[in-house]
């Protein structure tokens, strides 16, 4: 009964616009107050408890590196390096497209400036190739998520702190799913460039262009390699890396390439600072009700009732992506992994269901829920960016969303495509 009045409480305070954060806080007071008879001043000690822990400082570091990357020079060499690959493929500019996105991504984790960043170049210039405005705006759009899965990747850091699993595990486990979705989206984009342009051929490779291209760009590859590296060869931690990453990001776009001027460092830590505040009252606002829920056993209480109701893990898998995929709908990416990781992590336990697998699911399933209406703010912004009409951007998602259910099927049968990776790294 408790825990239908905190939901029904939370969720009357977001349909009348309160913010998320505010909602749980607000919430949490209510039933520390009423319900609990708990001092208030516990809901203050374990706000700031719930954000202590060290791992916790790896977020602003990752935040800041992308804020510069996404400001520098990053995007073009990328974009370069992708045209050098594919380009010479029918539709090779439109594939170039989808995988400078995922590269990008990987490196800025922020879909809003891998849109910005790769969008503005290469919007106009697969317009003025004969490619629609809606058609266009449906590559980049999904495509710009893919940095949700490739690491390193701020929904993937949240998830992994909030479910106390490895961090670097969660980020391995979206990358097999990430490569099938790259495949899947270029596939359907070589095969609609041979209906829309017939005349198209297969040009020769130009090798030298590739080799020239990645050195050029190899100061944007460097950093997947020294996070990784770094990590797993025991020179320092995930956080560690994190700092290594921003000061790595400095130094290329200052010093190197000269893409960034040092007057712009100021206004970028100030955004860092607010993308970090929100993510962190985000998690502070959950944990404080996840520990109201915690110590009522609500979760354990709700898994044991479903886990009564439903026998087999496959049928709960199910109702699981279900359930996540309206979710994603109607919930933004890292209020619905502060909010429901701690209830679904008693339930994949009792079910022994992979922690790392499921992870991947329950990602992949909010990428695909972020480009539904009605808070799918990915539609919202490309059709705002590129002044595409809202209905015809909503028809262009359409491919990309079966795409990615089917990828969703996939990783959900298959769950070696989430854990061999982790599996292979941590030997």
């Amino acid at each position: 009964m408790e825990g239908l009045i905190v939901l029904l409480v939370m969720v009357m305070m977001m349909f009348i616009s309160v913010p998320v954060a505010f909602a749980m806080i607000a919430t949490s007071i209510f039933v520390y107050a009423f319900i609990a008879h708990i001092p208030l001043g516990v809901v203050v000690q374990n706000m700031f408890y719930s954000i202590q822990p060290y791992s916790y400082s790896a977020a602003p570091y990752f935040i800041l590196a992308g804020n510069i990357m996404a400001r520098g020079t990053l995007a073009k060499k990328l974009l370069d390096i992708a045209d050098a690959c594919v380009g010479f493929f029918p539709s090779g500019l439109a594939i170039a497209t989808v995988i400078g996105c995922a590269l990008f991504g990987s490196i800025t984790g922020s879909d809003i400036a891998t849109l910005a960043a790769i969008g503005g170049i290469m919007y106009p210039a697969l317009i003025s190739r004969g490619w629609s405005k809606a058609f266009v705006g449906g590559i980049l759009g999904p495509s710009a998520l893919l940095g949700m899965l490739i690491p390193p990747t701020i929904p993937g850091l949240i998830y992994a702190l909030v479910a106390e699993v490895s961090v670097m595990k969660v980020f391995l486990s979206g990358v097999l799913p990430a490569i099938i979705i790259v495949i899947l989206f270029s596939i359907y984009i070589y095969f609609k460039g041979k209906k829309f342009f017939p005349d198209q051929k297969f040009q020769k490779p130009d090798f030298l262009k590739m080799i020239k291209s990645i050195k050029n760009g190899m100061t944007a590859l460097g950093m997947p390699i020294i996070i990784f590296g770094g990590i797993y060869g025991g020179i320092f931690t995930v956080t560690e890396a994190a700092a290594v990453a921003a000061a790595y990001a400095v130094c290329v776009e200052l010093f190197i390439h000269r893409g960034l001027k040092f007057r712009q460092i100021p206004m970028l830590a100030v955004e860092t600072g607010i993308t970090t505040s929100v993510v962190l009252i985000l998690v502070s606002g959950a944990s404080v009700l996840a520990r109201y829920l915690s110590l009522e056993q609500i979760p354990q209480l709700w898994a044991e009732q479903i886990f009564g109701m439903v026998r087999d893990k496959w049928i709960f898998m199910l109702f699981n992506n279900l359930f996540l995929l309206v979710t994603g709908c109607l919930v933004d990416v890292l209020s619905a992994t502060v909010i429901l990781v701690p209830i679904l992590k008693q339930l994949y336990i009792k079910f022994s269901i992979d922690e790392i697998y499921f992870a991947s699911v329950f990602l992949l399933n909010l990428y695909i829920g972020f480009l539904t209406p009605p808070v799918g703010v990915n539609i919202f912004v490309v059709s705002g960016m590129f002044k595409i009409s809202f209905a015809d951007t909503c028809k262009s998602y359409v491919p990309y969303f079966f795409m990615l259910v089917f990828t969703l099927i996939l990783v959900t049968l298959f769950p070696w495509l989430s854990t061999w990776l982790p599996n292979l790294f941590s030997r």
